[in-house]
């Protein structure tokens, strides 16, 4: 029994070294969303000192590699508020106000957490992916063996100019991530958690950012719910949304 768990390892490992970088990418994206159309709920918990200092909820809606929506369950004074992602373009619509805003991926949302770290669910459609080497790093007290991108933005809209990041060899779990301005400034680490099955599907579920800048302070995204749907292309609508 030892020796084809071993075998079934060895396996695994030489398809991990047969892939190439784009494939990493794509499979490391896989285990952060359960398909290419599906709804969610998602909190957002701001640190400082290691003291919450603040909290979100928000529900929320995705569609392939560049549609996203979510709104504000929670505070009571922010809900019916929401945010839409469709291509590079980004939005924010306040109830009972007529126009859209127009923000960036890369403004903050809340703590730590940019619209960027919360709208896009795949890296795949905004880096392109070098596979630059392997290196074992340190994770709540677990040593974890990983394939190691560095990942260059496609376009100025991305919400970073440059990351690294850190797969997990053993099934292509996302494990960190450094985050890179354009200024080449270390901004942000991320470190990827909660692995569960959702949807059918074993996915991390939650991202810790961690501020380069303020040392005191990190932000935690956790995915509450994700559930595979059809979702309507009304939801990525400027002119519905107004309405709804």
């Amino acid at each position: 029994m030892k020796y084809c768990i071993t075998l079934a390892c060895c396996f695994i490992a030489l398809a991990m070294y047969a892939l190439d970088a784009d494939e990493i990418l794509l499979r490391a994206d896989n285990r952060r969303a359960v398909a290419s159309s599906f709804r969610f709920t998602l909190s957002i918990t701001d640190y400082k000192d290691g003291m919450e200092c603040d909290r979100a909820k928000m529900s929320g809606n995705a569609k392939g590699v560049d549609k996203t929506m979510v709104q504000y369950e929670e505070p009571v004074n922010m809900r019916g508020k929401k945010l839409l992602m469709v291509n590079d373009e980004m939005y924010v619509f306040v109830p009972k106000t007529r126009r859209p805003v127009r923000l960036t991926a890369s403004q903050r949302l809340m703590g730590q957490a940019s619209n960027g770290d919360v709208m896009n669910v795949r890296y795949s459609s905004d880096y392109t992916p070098r596979l630059t080497g392997e290196e074992k790093i340190q994770i709540e007290n677990e040593s974890v063996q990983c394939l190691v991108l560095e990942l260059n933005a496609k376009r100025k809209g991305c919400t970073y100019n440059r990351m690294v990041l850190w797969v997990d060899k053993n099934g292509c779990f996302p494990v960190k991530a450094n985050c890179y301005a354009l200024s080449g400034k270390l901004v942000k680490t991320v470190f990827y958690s909660g692995r569960k099955h959702m949807g059918g599907h074993h996915i991390v579920t939650k991202a810790s950012l961690y501020d380069r800048v303020q040392e005191n302070s990190h932000t935690v995204i956790e995915f509450l719910e994700m559930v595979e749907e059809e979702i309507s292309e009304n939801l990525f609508n400027k002119e519905f949304l107004l309405r709804m």
